[in-house]
């Protein structure tokens, strides 16, 4: 970009910051409630009939009836796919998992490699017990949130205190697993808080061997997590608040990474235990809450430190990410609002590997602003740019744009194009060791795509929500190997990358007591190989996708049938070309102040894999197993 390109760019924005406080903000208070309306996908609520993506949302009545244990399972639960091995899950949205995942809008991932995924985060380190919903949007958002929003974005959204109380759970189960659990909130005039304890145990899993149909005990995968939050929410005035917050995890369990011999079950890193601990800490001022804005300041540090001790060498790492956002909303007038603000981030790697150290940081800076105008008969258009200044690989821009028409108000139809960068990770540009050379020349992946989606009620019982998407991404970043005795490798860029798909999701109510919901997802992925050739990306996990839920409620009971099952699988990457897994959920209120439930994970006790890393089977998923708990308020 030159440096009028650029001066342009900063004058747009400012201008259009300009005028938005030369026109004061808002013309009139809104209410509304919340649950019609979607935050993630624009950066302040906006009802869902009027965003031009592919949303969705998990409430708290859903994630409280599901007791769920971890966050993999909730999103598993509504059909988003996980990259699971022994020790780390991550989404995958879209076919790609440089998936962005925040908390209350506040990015959680890193510049750094989790060993499996390009992620940079392990989603299950966030705890569940103070999450209220879950916000996904699928498709590029690097417009509106930066690096590492390609394939999606999902955003947590934690609890406030609602009333005075403590709940209390324990739950034991299969491979002597055990949970216990604490939650208390209190509110007092303009005051109020939430802290949840959270600590679960389990001895290493079984799994079933695809190929001989054997079950063995994968060694080293021992659960031992504590999770520990805290928020506290201060009002000041009637629009005004201040929340802290504050996150702790610690992992001690079982590091046997994956298998190096499926049918023997050898384990690398058998015996090994890690000590993982994350600590993050924010501070977000808020204002014009009540008048429908999202408007905020934050201050926030993230650190992840991990501390092992392999039997030929120590493995260390501590990553610390200190940040600063703002983000400013000004209704101009009834049929345009205006959204900008900057973020500030460091990131910083401290790791020794291999008898190796790599020391690094990078910093990033970004302005961003997005346009919404209602046009006449119902129709929206979104536009919306992001400069962001990156200090190992300088400019980038990134846009998007959006049209959608509202043809009732349980009706939309919408067509978005949308930009997106991931810039190379610290590890890819730097590592040095015995199986891994740095590559400091990489390039950003960058990406264009298309979408185009409805969603919609039939009647008043059916809804359906469905999108197809195209998506070409430039200079893809993938493992290449050098001597494959050795396993000796870096990263490099390719050439481009494909990936299209659709996504389609029904639900029905069939009456009072029963519910369904089905989906079905296509994703294929091709990477070039030439300068005209593609070939076919065999670690895709699910080319199709097949969901199928069945819910139950009556009186004091609840209950719930998920399947899930993918084919089309190449069985050079995987250990079969399909599974079909079956989890079940049983929920008896006995008491007011009680509740007991019954878990089944993977009934059909199938042998299957969701991570592929050049040898099928490595990573097996847990076998059948079966937890039983309560929870009582006190």
């Amino acid at each position: 970009m030159n440096k009028r390109t650029k001066g342009l760019l900063c004058g747009l924005i400012c201008s259009a910051i300009s005028l938005g406080i030369a026109t004061h903000a808002y013309a009139e208070e809104q209410q509304f409630n919340l649950d019609e309306y979607v935050v993630t996908a624009s950066r302040i609520p906006v009802k869902k009939s009027e965003v031009a993506a592919n949303v969705t949302v998990i409430g708290n009545e859903e994630i409280e009836k599901g007791t769920y244990s971890k966050v993999s399972d909730i999103l598993t639960a509504n059909n988003i796919n996980m990259g699971t091995s022994s020790y780390a899950s991550y989404p995958i949205i879209n076919g790609d998992d440089r998936v962005l995942v925040m908390v209350d809008g506040r990015k959680m991932n890193y510049s750094h490699y989790d060993g499996v995924s390009k992620n940079g985060m392990n989603i299950d380190n966030i705890a569940v017990k103070n999450i209220e919903r879950i916000e996904i949007v699928r498709g590029p958002n690097s417009s509106l949130y930066g690096s590492a929003a390609v394939g999606g974005v999902i955003n947590i959204i934690t609890k406030q205190a609602k009333e005075n109380s403590t709940k209390v759970s324990t739950e034991f189960g299969t491979w002597n697993s055990q949970r216990y659990a604490l939650t208390t909130e209190g509110a007092d005039k303009d005051i109020s808080y939430v802290l949840t304890v959270d600590k679960q145990k389990r001895d290493s899993f079984s799994y079933k061997n695809p190929m001989t149909g054997q079950s063995r005990e994968f060694d080293s995968s021992e659960i031992d997590k504590e999770y520990t939050n805290l928020r506290i929410d201060k009002q000041l005035g009637n629009d005004n608040e201040l929340s802290l917050t504050v996150e702790s995890m610690k992992d001690t369990g079982g590091y046997g990474i994956c298998l190096t011999d499926v049918n023997a079950g050898t384990v690398y890193n058998q015996g090994i235990r890690k000590n993982i601990s994350d600590l993050n800490v924010a501070l977000t001022y808020s204002w014009n809450k009540g008048k429908g804005g999202a408007d905020s300041f934050r201050i926030y540090q993230n650190t992840n430190e991990d501390h092992t001790f392999y039997p030929a060498y120590p493995f260390n790492y501590d990553l610390k990410a200190t940040g600063a956002e703002w983000q400013q909303s000004w209704m101009v007038n009834d049929a345009y609002t205006l959204v900008g603000g900057a973020d500030f981030r460091k990131e910083e790697v401290d790791e020794l590997t291999s008898g190796a150290n790599l020391q690094g940081d990078v910093t990033t800076s970004a302005v961003f602003v997005e346009n919404r105008w209602k046009l006449e008969n119902d129709y929206s258009v979104t536009l919306g740019s992001r400069y962001d200044h990156h200090s190992t690989f300088g400019n980038d821009v990134t846009s998007h744009v959006s049209l959608n028409k509202e043809l009732s108000p349980d009706t939309n139809v919408y067509i978005s194009w949308g930009q997106a960068v991931k810039n190379p990770n610290i590890l890819n540009l730097y590592a040095h060791t015995p199986t891994w050379l740095p590559n400091p020349d990489l390039k950003p992946e960058t990406s264009k795509t298309i979408t185009l989606g409805m969603d919609t009620k039939l009647d008043k019982k059916t809804s359906l929500q469905a999108s197809i998407y195209q998506s070409k991404l430039k200079d893809a970043i993938n493992w290449k190997t050098l001597d494959s005795v050795t396993g000796l490798g870096w990263y490099v860029n390719v050439n481009q990358e494909k990936r299209q798909g659709l996504d389609l999701n029904v639900k029905r109510k069939l009456s009072d007591n029963w519910n369904v919901n089905a989906g079905y997802s296509y994703s294929k992925i091709e990477q070039q190989n030439g300068t005209d050739n593609y070939a076919l990306d065999l670690n895709n996990s699910r080319p199709n996708a097949y969901s199928l839920g069945v819910q139950y409620n009556q009186d004091k009971w609840d209950a719930g049938l998920t399947m899930l099952s993918a084919t089309g699988r190449s069985t050079k990457a995987y250990s079969s070309d399909s599974y079909l897994t079956l989890d079940m959920n049983i929920r008896y209120q006995a008491t007011i102040d009680t509740q007991v439930y019954f878990k089944g994970y993977n009934l059909t006790n199938e042998g299957y894999e969701l991570v592929s890393s050049g040898s099928a089977g490595k990573y097996p998923m847990a076998g059948r197993s079966f937890v039983i708990g309560v929870e009582h308020r006190i």
